[in-house]
């Protein structure tokens, strides 16, 4: 089978999602093609590929612009063939506000009209280390109001990565 990824990132946890997940579909033996929503190339044949993957980081309460641009303008092809959605937020990774991730993504689908086959919900991860004093302020004060634990001395990665072997695996189980 020939998969498309496409993604969209902000701070570079999707994008290791993404690559993360182009690996492990090429050793579940498919072919795969792993590209950059923001960079895409406008002679893409998108029917090439028998089954598209499309992962997209969350920031202010929505999806990245190109990711929903892509998914708008190609909806149709989407729905006629196995897709997957994985959205990443830091609402997913905490549990009073995976309802809210669930909102994100319900707008999305929503606003695009895509409806995919299978759809995650996957913690993302603060980068103190990059962050301004600003962007670090803001953090503090939006999620460790919910969890405690979390110390900006370095950085935290939220991802449940045994998560999303299992939704990578039961998609694939699915399109093939």
């Amino acid at each position: 089978m020939n998969v498309l990824i496409i993604y969209g990132t902000t701070e570079g946890q999707t994008r290791k999602i993404a690559a993360w997940t182009a690996t492990h579909v090429r050793e579940r033996g498919h072919r795969v093609e792993l590209f950059d929503g923001g960079a895409l190339a406008s002679d893409l044949k998108l029917g090439a590929f028998h089954a598209f993957i499309i992962a997209s980081s969350v920031h202010q309460k929505h999806h990245q612009d190109t990711i929903t641009s892509f998914v708008f303008a190609h909806h149709e092809l989407l729905n006629a063939r196995p897709s997957a959605f994985i959205s990443v937020s830091l609402s997913a990774a905490l549990d009073d506000e995976k309802p809210e991730a669930q909102k994100y993504v319900d707008h999305f689908v929503s606003v695009t009209g895509w409806h995919p086959s299978k759809t995650i919900l996957l913690g993302g991860a603060l980068r103190f280390s990059e962050y301004d004093y600003f962007q670090e302020q803001f953090v503090k004060f939006v999620v460790m109001k919910h969890s405690g634990a979390v110390s900006p001395e370095r950085d935290h990665e939220f991802t449940d990565w045994n998560a999303l072997a299992d939704f990578v695996d039961g998609f694939l189980e699915t399109a093939g």
